[in-house]
């Protein structure tokens, strides 16, 4: 268990910041815990965009990590609280080239 907490650590510290995304159990009933894990996870892809509308390298990482017990706890997570992911910001060491993306349109379907 020792070498998962090591393993951890050093992808923790690959790249200059890390942010690990986590969810509190519901402490009411009138709470819907899958809403509070969406919101969570809708905050995470709100960070990534952030971070590349600035020019940052990001990147949202999960894995088996994400359920491990001792890793949650190296984060301070509890054991009953949810460890969506990782993510990695930093500089990239090469800019990515803009891509032609298909319009909304070509993608949405509408129903009346």
């Amino acid at each position: 268990m020792e070498e998962a907490v090591t393993a951890a650590r050093g992808k923790a510290l690959r790249s200059p910041v890390l942010i690990v995304v986590g969810v509190d159990k519901p402490v009411s009933e009138k709470v819907v815990e899958l809403e509070n894990v969406c919101a969570a996870a809708a905050a995470a892809q709100n960070l990534l965009l952030a971070a590349h509308g600035l020019g940052l390298a990001a990147k949202w990482n999960t894995g088996d990590n994400a359920t491990d017990d001792l890793i949650k706890a190296f984060f301070g997570l509890a054991p009953d609280q949810h460890l969506l992911g990782f993510i990695h910001i930093g500089y990239p060491m090469v800019r990515p080239q803009a891509v032609e993306r298909p319009s909304f349109e070509d993608r949405t379907v509408w129903m009346e």
